[in-house]
């Protein structure tokens, strides 16, 4: 009798063992063969990465100010039009921009002179500003396009704006770079 006992005792542990073995089996991934390379947390290619600073870097700040710079290097001619894409998000969770608070700047980091707009156009649908100088924008020039009275989103996150411009003698608009932004994380950090 004590043999049958242990037998079922025996049987037991081996039925649990193997339910156990089943189960983990079941919850934990499996090991896969990484990608080759090494990317940590993606982004925007270094020769894209446009710098950018903000003033009032705090969730929904409605007296932000976005600093987007623009490097001479990215102004190979004259430049006739710009235009910035932001993701959704930016708008879903609290964020706006006031167009008739947005200028455009020579020179660096916050800008020096004011350059004269043609227009300022919103495209709320599209999730696109875009930009007209009253004059061709001088090849080879520092520029800073500066966004005042911006609404920040409720909470922090990254956004990334891009940016094409059109030249002069184009018909379309060439993809210059992004400013891959952390908007809402109450700090003011220059990028």
């Amino acid at each position: 009798m004590t043999s049958l006992k242990q037998l079922l005792k025996l049987a037991a542990l081996g039925l649990a063992a193997t339910a156990a073995a089943v189960g983990l089996s079941t919850t934990l991934p499996l090991p896969t063969q990484a990608q080759s390379g090494l990317t940590i947390f993606g982004g925007v290619d270094a020769e894209f990465r446009l710098p950018y600073s903000i003033d009032g870097n705090m969730p929904h700040n409605s007296n932000a100010r976005f600093y987007l710079n623009v490097q001479r290097t990215k102004l190979p001619r004259d430049v006739i039009s710009l235009e910035i894409d932001y993701p959704a998000s930016f708008t879903e969770i609290g964020g706006r921009f006031n167009p008739d608070a947005i200028e455009l700047r020579s020179g660096e980091w916050r800008g020096r002179d004011v350059i004269p707009v043609k227009a300022i156009d919103w495209n709320q649908a599209q999730n696109r500003i875009e930009i007209i100088p009253e004059e061709p924008i001088p090849a080879n020039t520092n520029l800073v396009v500066v966004m005042s009275n911006v609404r920040n989103p409720r909470r922090f996150g990254y956004h990334y704006f891009n940016l094409r411009m059109m030249f002069q003698g184009d018909v379309i608009n060439q993809y210059i770079g992004t400013w891959p932004m952390e908007i809402a994380s109450e700090t003011n950090r220059r990028r």
